[in-house]
């Protein structure tokens, strides 16, 4: 049994090395019992060919019961390994009962047996959880307490449900049968295998109590609280305030409708149905459709369609009047005002098609989950909220909406969204003047016309033009700094190539700590600058002027040389240290860091011969700010360590941030990703690399900076994921190391707020919630 960059005890090793075991004989009776539950099902079932197929599903299951029972228990071995690897890189289910659901984007592109695979899968493990759920828990209890951890991670178990049933479904999905004969198995056995795992619980509960085991304490996720210490309750306010002469009779029920719970099905959306919209399998009676084309009255029509002008400027005179101190964006729950449920309602009764009810549907979802996105600062999320019936009114005229992510509807939504992050609260540096671009956006959005991709567009330039990132300037800033990262990248693989090579040299052996340090860092770098501007046609940097001068240093080393050469020592010396300065100039290295080795270079040469007069060394120099003396290692242990460079110029451009930079940061080799594994890098330096790429572009952070915390964007990540640059307030640049950056997460200093954008995390909660609806009604 194997669990890859986790650190466990011995109690919980043996727990899984146990579970293993008795995986066997689950499997084994679950197999007979599934036989058992399905010729049972074929004597209550009257029609023919379903009686054939359940027949049919028993022939199969019994053809390849070996391969079941011989293959579950390695299956199960992988799906811990690929949980630990998970956990490894910081990614975690959302709670010990989630099933995998793929991605709004990934739904688009997959086939239709994929679909029902996916549900399949997802009524599996959802099934089986629930069997086995008190067993569980009280396992869960005692194998948190043997993980080391402090309270009960549901998370944390390898052993929960779900793996479990992820092994059995993948197993099962690579047997030769149909479908048909899958569904039979899962349909019977899902319930089955939940007994089979809440016995498993209770017989591996017995087995840590046996170790010694005791359970620790569950936890409770806190309720949010007032600044007293009691509870509060979570409010659901109306997000479209309506004015008083609009909608004056409504308003009691208004309040009524944003009270109560939404307890309105959603059966309509489910995966099949929502694969068919992003697909473009729609009716085509959606074409040449009048949305005002109603059996209602014109007063009807108007008192739905109310969204105007005057009740949206009375919108936001309220948000800017409003005494924003008193609210706490993480307390508000906004719910749809009877306005945008009226529109709902009214767009469902008429449409003409499955394609524009869906669309009604997943528009609803979508706006719902980013209004009561807590990411977002409220007055941007009640403008979103306020917005749905320009989107709706869209979405039943244009499918595109949901199937590509370029329409300008959805760039606008996301612009706004993924701005807004930029602002930790409404007090925060710039935050009036987006809103006031943000208000612009809005009053268009309620005009009647917001109902083409062209409206859209203009609305998405607009808003696009008075954000300080699409200045031409923050562009400019933001390429050069890309381009001096990708350089530095660069540069750096290359010098740790060639400094491998050096200290291959028959003459580097022997050599002195501090002149060690020199060629394998700072002139390694040199070497590798010298290469990339093709300043030589020598593939070989040996041969190369500057690969000779190394040559010329090393020989010079070697005192019983320079004492038998000293009239040639005389000639090389002037040339050599010229050539040394003129390579450090070509990577900007301080002169004030090469000091230590031209001291020692003097040194050895003075040792060889004492009538030579001491050549002239740097003028100690300042060392300019953000520049580090890290990559010079002079210890014997360290000797053979290369840092990566960052020239002051590229430092300047991206702010990269040295290790000095960050309070206790441990000063250790830098070593190429690629090249790890060959060199025997531990694997927790693996998971360091790991959790530090597992931020996605766009992911938005808070991070300590001089004492501040600042909201940071992930803008760049360089193509072998070394070097990250984050982007705060007003485009200055944060760029760092995956090293500095693990660092800085494991002490706290970069928090993340958001691994993914408001849009695109609401309209994976679509794809959730169709999948269970999907779940439900099967």
């Amino acid at each position: 049994m194997k669990t890859p960059i986790q650190v466990s005890s011995a109690v919980y090793q043996s727990c899984l090395v146990e579970a293993l075991r008795q995986s066997v004989f689950v499997i084994e009776r679950w197999c007979s019992k599934l036989t058992s539950a399905l010729s049972e099902r074929t004597m209550n079932v009257l029609d023919a060919s379903q009686k054939h197929e359940i027949q049919s599903a028993i022939a199969a299951l019994k053809q390849n019961r070996i391969l079941i029972e011989r293959g579950f228990a390695g299956e199960l071995d992988k799906a811990i390994e690929r949980d630990a690897l998970s956990s490894a890189a910081g990614r975690t289910g959302d709670s010990a009962h989630s099933f995998s659901v793929p991605s709004f984007d990934e739904l688009e592109l997959m086939r239709n047996d994929q679909v029902q695979l996916a549900v399949e899968g997802a009524r599996l493990q959802q099934v089986v959880a629930t069997a086995c759920e008190a067993g569980f828990g009280s396992f869960s209890a005692r194998l948190s307490a043997a993980q080391g951890f402090q309270l009960v991670k549901g998370t944390g178990n390898a052993l929960r449900p779900e793996i479990i049933a992820d092994a059995l479904f993948k197993l099962l999905r690579s047997l030769d049968v149909n479908s048909r004969t899958r569904g039979c198995w899962l349909t019977d056995g899902a319930p089955i295998m939940g007994a089979e795992l809440q016995s498993l619980y209770v017989l591996l509960t017995d087995f840590l109590v046996a170790q010694g085991n005791t359970p620790v304490a569950a936890a409770f996720a806190a309720s949010a609280q007032t600044s007293n210490g009691k509870i509060g309750q979570v409010k659901k306010v109306n997000v479209l305030r309506t004015p008083p002469n609009i909608l004056a009779d409504g308003a009691s029920e208004a309040g009524k409708l944003a009270e109560a719970p939404k307890t309105e099905p959603r059966q309509l959306l489910t995966m099949d149905n929502l694969h068919r919209l992003l697909v473009g399998d729609r009716d085509s009676a959606l074409e040449g459709v009048s949305l005002l084309s109603s059996n209602l009255p014109e007063a009807a029509v108007h008192h739905e369609f109310s969204h105007t002008l005057p009740g949206a400027l009375y919108v936001l005179a309220e948000l800017e009047t409003e005494d924003v101190g008193k609210r706490s964006p993480a307390m508000v729950r906004l719910a749809p005002s009877e306005t945008v449920l009226q529109m709902r309602a009214y767009l469902k009764r008429n449409a003409k098609s499955l394609g524009q009810s869906l669309a009604i549907e997943v528009i609803g979802v979508m706006i719902e989950q980013i209004a009561n996105n807590d990411r977002l600062l409220l007055p941007v999320r009640e403008v979103v909220a306020n917005a749905e019936p320009a989107f709706m009114r869209l979405a039943v005229t244009d499918p595109r909406f949901f199937s590509d992510k370029t329409h300008p509807a959805r760039r606008l939504l996301d612009a706004i969204t993924s701005a807004s992050m930029g602002f930790a609260s409404e007090s925060a540096a710039g935050f009036p003047g987006f809103m006031s671009s943000l208000r612009e956006v809005a009053v268009q959005l309620t005009e009647d016309q917001a109902s083409d991709a062209q409206h859209f567009a203009r609305l998405l330039a607009s808003f696009e033009r008075k954000q300080d990132r699409n200045a031409p300037e923050y562009r400019q800033s933001q390429q050069r700094a890309e381009q001096a990262l990708m350089q530095a990248e660069l540069r750096n693989l290359v010098a740790a190539k060639i400094a491998a090579e050096i200290k291959l040299r028959s003459d580097f052996a022997g050599v002195k700590p501090v002149v060690a340090a020199f060629a394998t860092g700072p002139w390694a770098q040199v070497l590798a600058t010298e290469r990339l501007l093709g300043e030589s046609a020598d593939p070989d940097w040996q041969k190369t002027p500057l690969g000779q001068t190394l040559g010329d240093v090393l020989w010079t080393m070697n005192v019983a040389q320079e004492t038998s050469h000293q009239k040639w020592l005389l000639e090389i010396i002037p040339g050599m240290l010229k050539s040394l300065r003129e390579g450090l100039l070509l990577i900007e290295y301080p002169p004030a860091l090469s000091r230590p080795f031209f001291d020692e270079l003097m040194a050895c040469h003075q040792r060889a011969n004492g009538t030579l007069t001491e050549t002239p060394t740097p003028t100690p120099i300042a060392t300019p700010r953000n520049v580090s003396n890290e990559m010079f290692v002079t210890d014997e242990d360290d000797q053979s360590s290369l840092q990566p460079w960052i020239a002051p110029a590229e430092a300047q451009d991206s702010g990269f941030m040295q290790e000095s930079d960050v309070p206790d940061a441990p000063i250790a080799p830098f070593v190429p990703p690629q090249s790890r594994a060959e060199i025997g890098v531990p694997r927790s330096e693996l998971a360091a690399s790991a959790q530090g790429a597992e931020l996605h572009l766009g992911a938005w952070i808070e991070l300590l900076v001089d004492t501040r915390w600042l909201r940071a964007q992930l803008t760049w990540v360089s193509p072998r994921n070394t070097l990250f640059m984050f982007t705060s307030n007003g485009g200055r640049k944060h760029s760092m190391t995956v090293r500095i950056l693990h660092h800085m997460r494991e002490k706290n200093f970069v928090k993340v707020i958001s691994q993914q954008g408001a849009l695109d995390s609401a309209l994976d909660k679509v794809t959730q919630t169709a999948m269970r609806n999907s779940v439900a009604s099967s």
